[in-house]
């Protein structure tokens, strides 16, 4: 039952109703409401679920609703693609050496013959992976 998800989602993320409480911005009562059964509005709902990492999605009446985690899993499931990608960019394009008129940076004019070989290896790798299909590490 859903008092029942949010209840043992709260205590696997180890709050108690007065931390969850605090962190969610309702009352302590609408905690306790919520996990007895009782009446609580969505929007306490809608301010709770997000702060229990184990809760993905709630269902209420006919209605289901995914919680904020369940993104911020997807989030970081690709900000660790983009790194493994990145990182096989820059092993791919070897090292630059820095300008001394900036510190760290290499600048090619704009339309030179490394721009566009650089451009046409991104268009290499994008493709690879596009051929690839989407990732289903974690």
């Amino acid at each position: 039952m859903l008092h029942d998800d949010f209840r043992n989602a709260r205590l696997a993320a180890g709050l108690s109703q007065a931390e969850l409480a605090r962190r969610a911005k309702v009352s302590r009562r609408q905690i306790q409401l919520l996990e007895t059964g009782a009446n609580v509005t969505i929007d306490t709902v809608r301010r709770i679920a997000p702060l229990l990492p184990n809760l993905t999605r709630i269902t209420l009446g006919g209605l289901e609703m995914l919680t904020a985690n369940s993104d911020l899993e997807e989030v970081r499931r690709r900000a660790f693609a983009l790194f493994e990608d990145v990182s096989r960019l820059i092993y791919a394009l070897g090292a630059v050496p820095p300008s001394p008129q900036q510190s760290g940076t290499y600048r090619h004019p704009s339309g030179s013959e490394s721009e566009e070989r650089t451009a046409q290896r991104l268009e290499k790798i994008v493709e690879k992976e596009k051929q690839k299909g989407p990732r289903s590490d974690a």
